[in-house]
């Protein structure tokens, strides 16, 4: 387990880890565990669900799925998993050997950031092109347009849920990445001006005093100090949801 916490620490938004609680505790139990031990960050995911059976009953137990979403590795936790995560990346960012060399520009510029260029660049050989070409394009912007609807979906939750520190950081790339675009660029920009508005304000300085309390926790562990400025955060910033995530903290952690 902090293994895999490590990992997601090191490769950031390029690697997704989703953690399975499967001795029969409750999401609570677990979420408790992993905020005593400082296990829990911003891009890791729990759940007490398990998404597929992977033939063992044994635990510490890694699944591993590659950029086109099959599995590459399935067994015991190893280095064997960090150059297969390695190798993933650095394929992610250049693209399946199997592009043609439009898609493949393409692709290289949706990973750096250039959502509209990448778009534009496939919509000549989608439907100019005839063939493997102009089906291979077509592929690539369906798949394209899907990621980037997810992270503007990602973008409307971070707003909706309080985590305006994460909010601020991603509404900015988007912005930039989607200009142009007629199809994503509104979207965007609705977001972008609800995270600027006075209401954000108040969730704003909660986030920011929840995220300095959690950062002391990670680095001191979780005492009676950090557990009265849990409770600080709900009293100085009501009905917020910050307020009702220091609140939740303050539960699992006295329980």
């Amino acid at each position: 387990m902090p293994h895999s916490v490590e990992l997601q620490k090191q490769y950031g938004e390029d690697l997704k880890v989703l953690f399975v609680e499967s001795q029969g505790h409750t999401l609570d139990d677990a979420e408790k565990m992993a905020f005593k031990k400082g296990w829990l960050n911003d891009l890791s995911m729990w759940t007490t669900e398990q998404p597929f059976q992977t033939g063992s009953n044994g635990i510490p137990h890694t699944v591993l799925l590659g950029i086109d979403g099959e599995v590459i590795y399935n067994g015991s936790p190893g280095s064997a998993v960090e150059d297969l995560i390695a190798e993933q990346i650095k394929l992610a960012k250049k693209g399946p050997k199997t592009l043609g060399p439009v898609s493949a520009k393409a692709w290289v510029d949706f990973e750096k950031g250039n959502y509209s260029t990448a778009l534009a660049a496939l919509e000549a050989p989608a439907t100019g092109a005839q063939g493997a070409e102009a089906d291979a394009a077509k592929k690539l912007t369906a798949s394209l347009n899907t990621r980037l609807k997810a992270k503007i979906a990602r973008l409307s939750w971070l707003i909706d849920n309080g985590e305006i520190a994460q909010a601020d950081k991603l509404a900015p790339l988007l912005a930039k990445g989607v200009t142009g675009n007629a199809t994503h660029e509104p979207k965007v920009k609705e977001l972008t001006e609800k995270l600027a508005a006075k209401e954000s304000a108040n969730e704003r300085a909660a986030a920011d005093a929840l995220d300095k309390v959690e950062k002391k926790i990670a680095k001191d562990g979780l005492d009676k100090s950090a557990i009265k400025q849990l409770a600080g955060i709900g009293e100085k910033f009501p009905n917020t949801k910050a307020a009702k995530r220091a609140a939740h903290l303050s539960q699992i952690a006295e329980g």
